[in-house]
């Protein structure tokens, strides 16, 4: 019987010198990690279990404190879109959003968008992280973007009901097959919906009214949905939703531009592609033309700024065996293999 794709991560067995710069690079493909302005006065330690469902991760962490940075530029330039659900269990979280500022303790689910910045303080900490695809999450609450940077009511019954599901989810996960996965994503989602349902305890700011929200949902699920297609220039979409182009550029302004978006988007399904069995017998051009590259010299140079490899090294890459010897008691290519692993769960569901 087949089980959901596991993987686990932790620092407890590497040199104490080396602990946070093998946790800083796998948590890389998120945030970028430095040290908090109090730090712990036991060595550091991270540990990272993480279970694909399908559509999204589930993962229980457990780090030192530490201070998570995820920047407006790094937000737009690596082309995560996904949306992180953090029930705290131990510790706690200054969560910076701007100009919003949260302070979560354990028992609080706190909402992230991947597409906007964020400054968090964690106090040496554990929580339930899923990490879902947007369209995913969308497809129950549309305005999923105003919750950043808010904690979910505490006293309301369905926020109740969700945080017991994710602990069940995370302690049964080795029990579930695939096709019972998708089945408890569905019942997550359901349950997110509910406690995502009311405006008791959102407060959005006035210039970013509903109608703005699900316009930007719209439009942003449009790229998706026609990232391979021939034309689908900044006037022809703006047509599509009867705004004008420079309204359309002011709506995705705070994500680096309509361009860069979908040029992010293409990239990261190539990447995909590239490490993806199932598509190796088709050519490298096929993949960039199927995604919407018509020139092969754009393509290689976007994909190489991008990841800083070439697509064919993409295609090629093997995780390394155990022939290459290394002083440290854990070889290196392990936390690699791990990271490499991480990194992809992730942009899967982010893209």
């Amino acid at each position: 019987m087949s089980s959901l794709p596991h993987s686990h991560f932790s620092t407890d067995d590497l040199p104490e010198k080396d602990r946070m710069g093998a946790w800083r690079e796998d948590i890389s493909v998120i945030f970028d990690l430095e040290r908090a302005p109090v730090t712990d006065r036991e060595p550091f330690h991270a540990t990272f279990d993480l279970y694909h469902f399908g559509q999204s991760v589930l993962a229980d962490l457990k780090a030192s404190s530490g201070r998570y940075v995820r920047s407006a530029r790094k937000a737009s330039r690596d082309g995560m879109d996904s949306i992180l659900l953090q029930l705290f269990l131990e510790g706690g979280v200054q969560f910076g959003a701007g100009r919003r500022t949260t302070y979560a303790q354990a028992g609080d689910i706190v909402v992230f968008d991947l597409a906007q910045p964020v400054d968090n303080i964690n106090r040496k900490f554990r929580h339930i992280t899923a990490v879902w695809s947007r369209p995913a999450i969308e497809a129950v609450v549309p305005d999923i973007s105003r919750w950043h940077g808010l904690s979910l009511p505490r006293d309301n019954p369905s926020v109740t009901l969700l945080r017991q599901h994710m602990i069940s989810s995370y302690e049964l996960a080795p029990c579930f097959t695939p096709q019972e996965g998708l089945r408890v994503e569905e019942a997550a989602l359901s349950l997110a919906g509910a406690a995502m349902a009311g405006d008791d305890c959102l407060r959005e700011p006035e210039e970013s009214g509903p109608l703005r929200e699900m316009l930007i949902y719209q439009i942003k699920r449009h790229i998706r949905e026609n990232l391979g297609a021939a034309d689908q220039s900044p006037e022809r979409i703006a047509r599509n939703f009867g705004i004008s182009r420079r309204h359309l550029y002011k709506l995705l302004e705070p994500i680096g531009g309509i361009a860069r978006y979908q040029r992010h988007l293409r990239l990261q399904h190539c990447m995909a592609d590239l490490q993806n069995p199932e598509f190796s017998h088709l050519q490298i051009s096929e993949i960039a033309y199927r995604w919407g590259f018509r020139q092969a010299a754009t393509f290689n140079r976007n994909f190489r700024t991008a990841f800083g490899i070439k697509p064919s090294e993409a295609r090629n890459w093997q995780p390394e065996g155990a022939s290459s010897p290394s002083p440290c008691p854990l070889p290196p290519h392990t936390h690699r293999k791990l990271q490499a692993e991480h990194q992809q769960w992730f942009l899967q569901i982010g893209i």
